[in-house]
């Protein structure tokens, strides 16, 4: 139903959390090992995606960063971790994170890496994975795993800058 009263106040309006928001995708190959991508703007790895465009959902988000980034047009499966960063090096607002499965890649030839972005990815066993990504994914990569193995979501409610 659409608003027809007056606006409301600005001061209700200024109190209103705001975040930005990023949507990636958790891919593995067959033997469970993690995928992360080598950012060229950055020291350390990172899953694929990035930030959410204006009109974009997180899930419109992640399938378009997933096709620019790595080659791979595929729909983004179940929502893994939901993650709320109160303070990012990168932007001036808190930062909302979605991880969402992207499945197992069979076979990595098919990767088609975006080269002004990325300077190269691997896949890794997930404890050198979590190390690799630990500035920018703090715990992503267990609790994905998790989630994928219990069907749940995992929401990690961070209390730290990222």
């Amino acid at each position: 139903m659409a608003h027809t009263g007056p606006p409301p106040p600005q001061s209700l309006i200024d109190g209103i959390a705001v975040s930005y928001t990023v949507a990636c995708a958790f891919f593995t190959d067959p033997e469970g090992k993690v995928l992360l991508v080598k950012p060229n703007y950055r020291d350390d790895w990172a899953f694929v995606g990035g930030l959410v465009d204006k009109g974009e959902s997180p899930h419109e988000a992640c399938a378009r960063e997933t096709k620019e980034e790595i080659g791979l047009d595929v729909p983004p499966g179940e929502l893994l971790v939901l993650d709320w960063v109160p303070m990012h090096e990168f932007v001036s607002a808190p930062l909302t994170f979605y991880l969402f499965d992207g499945g197992v890649i069979d076979d990595p030839g098919r990767i088609r890496l975006q080269a002004d972005e990325l300077d190269e990815f691997g896949f890794f066993q997930p404890e050198r994975a979590a190390v690799l990504s630990a500035e920018v994914n703090p715990g992503r990569v267990d609790l994905a795993l998790r989630a994928r193995r219990t069907g749940r979501t995992a929401y990690q409610p961070s209390h730290r800058s990222a």
